[in-house]
């Protein structure tokens, strides 16, 4: 242990230092998966989709795999995808290069994953990819991938922090989830040369903003542990802090996985307070494993907990859960002794690359660099709306302000940068390209100061619903003077959904299944589906932004609520289609009743949808009507409904082909 403080460091601190090369490294990175796979196990059978209130009572794997062996998990396996990513893109790695990993290798759809899949087909690019449509950004996807980008920027956990933003925005731009996959890659990452367990939470606590929730719920366990409280009173802090039905909820998952890190007396203590908290137990059970890996290494890892695992890495990709992992001139590692020594190459390169190795492959960092600084700060709090695209001479930025869904006959408003790094000025004339029969704004010609930046603000005309597609392309072409041509940059802009609504109509004092069952006007055909007075009552045009159908305006008090919107199909196809309302719902699609839901429940509006209002429908070739009846008593919430749409299979899709921006007699 040397005692100078390294650069950037603060007189007085002391120099930690970890040899890549060396055998610690080696025991740290491989404790890191073994106790990931080990938590992950611990607490995969006991995953819930809803919080419950009362903590589990679980001391031992409740399942283990047939012959022994971890149970498969998207913790770990979409985390293989990333280290094909650094191995094959190399250190410069980026969101834009993760989101084409995304789509060639993760086969499911779970909930933001779906989402954001259905995003990016959609054109549309990280952060916005994240950020548009996903109602689970608050949630556990990403945080549940940060160990790789801490395992190849060890003892650098404001090199990792890096990554995993880049990682983290592909899917939860704007959410909480940003900011717990921040805490846990700084804690994983300054887990190498730190053992201190208080210590770790302050600094993975200095990636994160204050005001945060995902600061509350770790604060609230800190102020629990230090007054002497045991963990089942942290954890009633931590839901009396950030309560939360969703059982993914990403702040009160940190917090319990930060219960594990303080209360747990030994790794197999600590990964099984963690998982008996609840909630997402397969998630934060396998990152306790790996902070507490991490610190033990394999050669401290209990015997009891690691045996029945063995060093195997188990995936989905049998039944297409991952895809393309396997297969091609880089497959993934067979097992842990590979993964770490694939980890090891990495690091060394992303290290090198990023000024935190020396020359005899030793990392020296001060304490005072653990933490995050000024620059890790600010990309944290960047803009989940602005898609940057770099270039040799003016980098672009377009900002869709705040959503990149547009309705026929609005003005869109868009926001680009020019940031030019060269020491001169540069003169440069900008322009919008839009779809044919759209009218395109004027060009403008600006200067950008010499390593500075312009904006400019647009306005683009949306045509009606006639000229609306699903995904309307349009490019920002950036001609600067003098210098040579560089590519337009995409800008696109997604069509909302064409409905209509009728109502509300009143209760008179019957029951919600006496609402249900009674056919108001808009029930009766009086023409033709794909004619606007198909149904009886008087309907109101509006426009869905989003997969929530626009109902506080429309639908504020008791009464029924019908729905009226078409689905486009290029052929006959089967969908999965799911209507998720917080309140008795019925459906019908091309007048066959589809499914009933008879109850008040909050939404968690997923592919899969619920069992009571999710079914297999077919599709005709050309339009289809879909028809939504709403009921609300006096007593409900504000009324909630999506509307979603995937393939009729195992691995639920989203369907960006099929229309929904017009109605049939636009």
């Amino acid at each position: 242990m040397q005692t100078r403080p390294p650069s950037g460091g603060v007189e007085g601190d002391t120099v930690l230092e970890l040899d890549i090369e060396g055998p610690l490294f080696y025991d740290k990175v491989y404790g890191c998966w073994l106790g990931k796979n080990a938590g992950g196990t611990l607490g995969t059978p006991l995953e819930k989709t809803f919080g419950e209130p009362e903590p589990f009572d679980v001391w031992w794997y409740p399942k283990l795999a047939e012959g022994g062996g971890g149970l498969p998990n998207d913790d770990l396996e979409i985390q293989l995808a990333w280290l094909k990513a650094l191995e094959e893109v190399g250190p410069h790695l980026s969101a834009r290069d993760l989101a084409r990993y995304w789509l060639d290798h993760v086969g499911y759809n779970f909930d933001e994953y779906g989402l954001s899949k259905t995003n990016l087909r959609l054109g549309l690019e990280p952060p916005i990819s994240g950020h548009y449509n996903n109602w689970f950004k608050d949630c556990m996807g990403c945080p549940i991938r940060s160990e790789i980008w801490a395992c190849v920027a060890p003892a650098a956990p404001r090199v990792a922090a890096r990554y995993a933003y880049q990682d983290a925005i592909c899917d939860h731009a704007g959410g909480e989830s940003v900011y717990g996959e921040l805490f846990n890659v700084a804690v994983e990452s300054a887990a190498f040369v730190v053992s201190d367990r208080r210590a770790l939470v302050d600094i993975g606590l200095s990636y994160v903003p204050d005001d945060s929730k995902t600061a509350a719920a770790i604060r609230a366990v800190l102020a629990a542990h230090d007054e002497g409280l045991d963990w089942k009173a942290a954890r009633r802090r931590v839901l009396e802090t950030t309560p939360h039905y969703n059982a993914q909820y990403s702040p009160i998952n940190l917090g319990f996985q930060v219960i594990g890190l303080l209360y747990g007396e030994d790794f197999g203590d600590g990964i099984c307070k963690t998982v008996n908290c609840g909630y997402d137990t397969d998630s934060s059970g396998a990152a306790i494993g790996s902070y507490l890996g991490i610190l033990a290494g394999r050669s401290g890892l209990p015997a009891k907990w690691i045996e029945p695992l063995g060093d195997t890495i188990a995936t989905n990709e049998s039944w297409g859960g991952v895809r393309h992992l396997s297969d091609g001139d880089n497959p993934i590692p067979a097992n842990l002794d590979e993964l770490v020594t694939r980890i090891r190459r990495v690091a060394r390169t992303v290290l090198s690359t990023h000024g935190a190795l020396d020359a005899d492959g030793v990392v020296r960092v001060s304490e005072t660099d653990l933490y995050a600084d000024d620059e890790v700060r600010a990309l944290r709090d960047s803009s989940p709306t602005l898609v940057s695209f770099p270039s040799p001479d003016l980098h672009v930025g377009v900002d869709y302000v705040d959503t990149p869904a547009v309705a026929p006959d609005t003005t869109k408003t868009i926001v680009t940068t020019l940031t030019n790094p060269h020491p001169d000025p540069i003169v440069a004339t900008c322009a919008v390209t839009v779809p044919t029969g759209w009218e395109a704004p004027a060009a403008q010609e600006v200067e950008v100061p010499a390593r500075g930046r312009t904006e400019l603000t647009w306005r683009i005309d949306i045509p009606g619903r006639a000229l609306l597609h699903n995904s309307n392309r349009c490019f920002v072409a950036v001609s600067p003077r003098g210098r040579p041509a560089q590519p337009a940059v995409p800008l696109v802009l997604v069509g909302a959904a064409a409905i209509r609504v009728s109502g509300p109509y009143d209760r008179n004092g019957r029951s919600d299944t006496e609402l249900l069952d009674t056919a108001f006007p808009p029930e009766q055909r009086t023409g033709a589906l794909e004619e606007p007075d198909s149904r009886g009552g008087e309907w109101r045009e509006l426009s869905a932004h989003d997969n929530a159908l626009p109902l506080d305006e429309v639908f504020d008090g008791p009464g029924v609520l019908y729905v009226q919107s078409f689905i486009h199909a290029p052929e006959a196809q089967r969908v999965w289609l799911a209507v998720d309302a917080n309140c008795p719902v019925r459906f019908w699609v091309n007048d066959d009743h589809v499914a009933t839901a008879e109850r008040y429940q909050p939404i968690r509006p997923n592919y899969g949808g619920r069992a009571d209002s999710a079914s297999s429908v077919t599709l005709r070739a050309g339009w289809n009507e879909l028809l939504v009846k709403l009921v609300r008593n006096a007593d409900a919430p504000a009324a909630q409904c999506h509307v979603l749409i995937s393939s009729d299979d195992r691995f639920r899709d989203g369907q960006p082909h099929l229309g929904r921006t017009r109605f049939p007699w636009d």
